[in-house]
C-alpha cells in the first residue's frame, strides 16, 4: 500500500513538473512572439519613415522657383560671370583664360538681352537687378586682389563654380518651371552653360 501511494506521489509529482514545464515553454514563446511582433512592427515603421524622408529629399530636389526667383538667380549669375570675365580681360596674360573670358562676355551680354525679352513677354515678374549679392561680391573682390596664376587660378575655380550652379539653375527650371516664356529662355540658354561648363572643366 505504501509502495503505491509512494508511487502514485511520484507520478502526480512528475506530471505537476511536466504541466509546470509545458506552461513555462508556452509563456516563453508568447513572449518571444510578442517580442518579435513589436520588434517586426518597429522594423517597418522605422523603413517607413526613411522612404517619407526620402520622398521629401526628392521633392525639395526637384521643387522649381518661383518664377521671380528664377530670374534673380539667374541675372546674378549673369553678371557675375561678365563681371569676373571683364576683370579677367584686364589682368590675365593666359591665352586660354582670355579666349574664354571673350566667350563669357560675349555670350552672357546675348544671354542678358534673351532673358530681359523672356521677362517681358512673361508679364509674370519684373525686371531683376544685376547688382551682384553678397557672396557674388565677396568672390570678386577676392579676385580683384590676385594677379599672375594665382588669379588665372582662381577665375578659372569660381568659373567651373558658376557654371556647375548656372547649369543646375538652369536645367530644374527648364524641367519644372511653371511659366511658359521663362522655361524657354532657360531651355534655349542651357545649351550655352553646358558649353561654357564643358570648356572651363577642362581648363
Amino acid at each position: 500500500m505504501f509502495k503505491l501511494t509512494r508511487s502514485r506521489l511520484m507520478t502526480t509529482s512528475v506530471c505537476a513538473a511536466l504541466a509546470a514545464g509545458a506552461f513555462s515553454l508556452s509563456a516563453c514563446n508568447k513572449t518571444q512572439q510578442t517580442q518579435t511582433s513589436e520588434t517586426a512592427s518597429s522594423a517597418m515603421s522605422d523603413a517607413g519613415a526613411m522612404m517619407s524622408d526620402t520622398g521629401s529629399m526628392i521633392a525639395d530636389a526637384v521643387t522649381p522657383d518661383t518664377p521671380q526667383d528664377f530670374v534673380n538667380k539667374a541675372a546674378v549669375a549673369n553678371q557675375f560671370e561678365i563681371d569676373e570675365s571683364q576683370l579677367a580681360l584686364k589682368t590675365s596674360k593666359n591665352a586660354d583664360v582670355l579666349a574664354f573670358a571673350r566667350r563669357m562676355v560675349k555670350d552672357h551680354t546675348e544671354a542678358g538681352k534673351a532673358m530681359a525679352a523672356a521677362v517681358a513677354k512673361s508679364g509674370a515678374v519684373t525686371a531683376p537687378s544685376t547688382t551682384l549679392d553678397d557672396a557674388h561680391q565677396s568672390k570678386l573682390d577676392d579676385l580683384k586682389t590676385k594677379t599672375g596664376k594665382d588669379f588665372d587660378d582662381d577665375y578659372i575655380s569660381d568659373q567651373k563654380d558658376a557654371h556647375s550652379e548656372a547649369v543646375s539653375l538652369f536645367d530644374n527650371y527648364a524641367k519644372n518651371g511653371d511659366d511658359p516664356a521663362l522655361k524657354d529662355f532657360a531651355a534655349n540658354t542651357l545649351p550655352t552653360l553646358k558649353a561654357h561648363k564643358d570648356a572651363i572643366d577642362k581648363m
